[in-house]
Formats: C-alpha cells, structure tokens, sequence
C-alpha cells in the first residue's frame, strides 16, 4: 500500500513538474563558461514563451535590457561588454518567475573557424591521422585558463536556422582533445600574446564543398549548382548546397566574433575549382553582411601540399595548384583579408596523407597575422612573401617578390620552380638568391622563357622560404621583356 502511494507521488509530482516546466532558455550558444566579445555590442538571445516579456542583466552592467518574445517564443537583446577580463561574469534573463543564468562568462576576443576537416580535425588527432606534438600539448592545456571552444553541431538545413546544438568547453586535458587543432593553437596563442581570454567558435564539416556554406540566394544563378540537391537523401551531405549556411553558419552569426579564419577547399579540387575565387569572395562579403560588424579579419589557410588524384568525383591531377591560386586571388580581392602560406608544412610521407600533421604552425601563422592585421602590431613581418613580377635577362628569369624586405634563407638547393618556352613545356629549372631579394631562375633547354612557375603542383613542399621564416606563395606567371635601363 506505501509502495503505491509512493509511485502514486512520483507520478503526481513528474506531471506537475511537466505542467510547470519553465519554458525561458538561452540560446545553445549563450551559456556557461562562453567568451564574450569585448568592448562591445554583443546579442544575447533564446527562447520564451510567445509574447511574454524578458530582461536580461549581467554582472558588469548596472541597468537590464528587455525584449519581448514574437509568435515563435524568439527573443533578443544588445548588451555591452566592457574591456577584456578573466574575473568570471554571469548573465541572467527573467521571464515571469522564470530565471536562467549563464556562469563563469569571461570577456575577451572571440573568431569563428570554419572549413572542412584540416579545420575540423581534432587536437588529439584520428585514425592514421597525428597532431603534431598533441600529447604535450593537451597535457599542458589546462594552464590556458581563458581559452574556450564552441563547436557547433553538425546539421541541415533548407532554410536559416534560429539556433544550433553545442555547448562552450573549458582548456583543459579532459575537453581539449576534441578542439579543433588549428583553433586550439591560434587561440591559445592569441590568449598568450594578448593576455586576454579567447573564445573559438567552431563550425566545420569534414569533405564539405564551399557551396554548403553558401546561401541560397547566391547559389540560384550558378549554373553548375543544383538546389535540390539540399533536399535529396541520396546525395553525400558534404555535397548538398546551402544545408551548412542554413543549420550552423546562420545561428553563430548572430553571436559577435572578432574575425573569421577559414580553412577549406579540398573538396572542391574537381568542383569549380576555377570559379573558386569568386565564390568565396562572394561567401566571404553574404557572411560580415549576416555578422554585422562591418569587414571583421577574414583569413584563409592555403591547402597544404598533397597528391590528389583521379577519384570517383572527377578527374583532380595537378587541380591542387590551381585552387590555391585561388584562394590567394580571393585573399587579394576580399577587403581585410590575407592567405596562411603552408607550402613548407608537409612531409614527403604525407604525400598521400591529405591531413598533414603541422597544425601548430597554422594556428600560430593565423595568430601572428591577426596581430599585424587586427591587433596594432603593424611591424610584425607575418605576410607570406609573394610573387610580384618577372623578367627575362640573358635567358634568366629574375624573379621579385612582395613581403620580401628580408630577403631570403639560405638552403643548398631551391627547388620547386620551373619555366617553358613558346611550346608551353615546362621545365625544372634552377635558381639563384640574389641580392635585394630577387631570385633568378633558368634552364639551359629553355633559351627563351616566356612562364615561369614555383611549387605550382599538387605535392611540392617548398623550399624557398622567406627572411621572416614563412614559405613563398606558390604562383605562375607570364616573364615580361627586359626592361631598358
């Protein structure tokens, strides 16, 4: 009889919690342990019952924001952050006797990475995939004390989405792990050099195209794209256009962010790859105007090195160069933005290995160019040197180069470029580091050079490496006649 009356109460008590459950949430993105955007307009938004009434305060703040839910129970509200601190704050919303509070919020500097899986991997590596010096790093990433990472759930979407799954996670050697490699370096880093907290927002699909995170408004007039693709089961997410933008881009771009660092590409090597530049030009200008923050950093991490091949997508040899090429022509067209030179962090084993294993040095190239670029260290030499111009003297092309002030390092051998001649046959060639950091290149079976091309093939690990210690560009170009002195 005590027995039934007991399961009687629970019952009872299950039901009443049911009918009384509150309905006032956060966002999946505000929460616990998030960073928020310092010194400045950050949205704090969620979920309440239609119509009702929220104020949401926060510890640094003396007066609250309010706002009112519409017919779908979504809610909003600007709060100003202050400058950068590692004193944990709270946020708190009110909804009639409703109250959630969001803990242990630091202030700081918060970039969105995004890509395929060279962006997505994990610091702890995968199967037959390794993170260069992960072990030490994830033993030692619980004195990061203000680094924190949001990853965003993998998702799909025909339309925009309100909001995503995932959770902020604490540097630690439990949750660091499961970062994003590149992200973990570039914010641990940052925090470092900037002695503030970093928060990273992660939201990455492995083997996605560029056109999963378009939108469909950009997409309708392309031509070699098929919308209903989005819908259809039988076709490999990572190929579906739009279903990216809609289920994760669109939610974390309501969450203010510093910069954005994208890192993908591979995918699409047998895929437009030669309206590459256009499309993340494109994407890059649909995503600040959905952030709202006028021209935040945009930077792109150059495919590193790597054999692709004939696969069962399309014919892919020596496509490789041809979207980096790209992707250094959409660094020079998107305003605020710069390309990660990685040509040099391969090894030769990784040839058929298309997740090279050096992330820390991506991460940390990512983190120096937003010191030169966002963060006032206008003397830092971060930019990878780059081709400028070429001409033909004596049957030697000489070579000259952007970011080159420096010149560059010393090696026994430079190998990587090439010339041809009016037949269009290009040849290895030779090359010689002049001084004022011009670089002269020949080849006795080309007399008459009219091209001349560097580490422009799908494996080619660089070897000319500039003063500042970062790799060259890999390019091709048109040799122009000597100039008359």
């Amino acid at each position: 009889m005590k027995k039934h009356l007991l399961t009687t109460f629970c019952l009872l008590l299950a039901a009443g919690l049911t009918a009384y459950a509150g309905n006032l949430k956060f966002s999946s993105f505000i929460g616990d342990n998030m960073v928020l955007q310092q010194s400045a307009q950050v949205r704090i938004w969620g979920f309440a019952d239609p119509g009702s009434n929220v104020s949401v305060s926060a510890s640094w703040l003396s007066s609250t924001a309010s706002a009112k839910a519409d017919s779908e129970g979504h809610w909003e509200v600007m709060l100003r952050t202050p400058a950068a601190t590692f004193t944990p704050q709270t946020v708190k919303a009110r909804s009639g006797n409703e109250t959630v509070t969001a803990k242990n919020v630091l202030i700081g500097e918060v970039w969105l990475c995004s890509g395929q899986s060279n962006m997505e991997m994990r610091l702890s590596g995968g199967n037959g995939t390794p993170v260069e010096g992960s072990l030490q790093e994830i033993a030692h990433s619980g004195k990061y004390k203000g680094v924190r990472l949001f990853e965003v759930r993998k998702a799909q979407a025909l339309e925009p989405e309100y909001d995503a799954g995932g959770e902020w996670k604490e540097c630690n050697p439990v949750n660091s792990p499961s970062f994003s490699a590149v992200g973990y370096f570039f914010a641990t880093r940052l925090s470092e050099i900037l002695e503030v907290p970093v928060g990273i927002i992660n939201a990455s699909w492995g083997g996605s195209v560029i056109e999963a995170w378009m939108s469909e408004g950009l997409l309708k007039d392309y031509p070699d794209v098929d919308l209903a693709n989005a819908s259809d089961s039988k076709v490999n997410a990572m190929y579906k256009p739009m279903i990216m933008y809609n289920a994760m881009f669109r939610p974390a771009s309501r969450y203010s962010i510093a910069g954005i660092l994208w890192f993908q590409g591979e995918s699409n090597i047998s895929i437009s790859y030669l309206e590459y530049a256009d499309r993340l030009t494109a994407m890059a200008e649909l995503w600040r105007k959905d952030i709202g923050r006028g021209d935040i950093p945009f930077f792109i991490v150059e495919l590193t090195p790597y054999d692709y091949y004939d696969g069962p997508y399309g014919f892919q040899d020596e496509h490789g160069p041809i979207v980096r090429e790209q992707q250094f022509i959409a660094s020079q067209r998107i305003p605020n933005a710069a390309i990660i030179g990685t040509n040099d962090l391969a090894y030769p084993y990784e040839q058929k290995q298309v997740h090279a294993s050096q992330k820390r040095q991506i991460g940390e190239r990512l983190c120096y160019m937003a010191m030169l670029k966002t963060y006032g260290y206008d003397q830092l030499p971060a930019l990878n040197p780059c081709f400028r111009s070429a001409e033909v003297r004596d049957g030697r092309v000489l070579v000259r180069f952007d970011n080159s002030r420096l010149g560059f390092m010393g090696t026994d051998e430079i190998k990587g470029f090439e010339v041809a001649g009016g037949g269009g046959t290009f040849h290895p060639a030779k090359a010689e580091i002049l001084p004022g950091g011009v670089v002269a290149v020949w080849c006795d079976l080309v007399p008459n050079p009219v091209e001349v091309r560097y580490c422009f093939k799908d494996f080619e690990i660089g070897t000319l490496i500039g003063g500042n210690g970062l790799p060259v560009i890999p390019f091709r170009a048109k040799v122009e006649a000597a100039k008359q002195e």
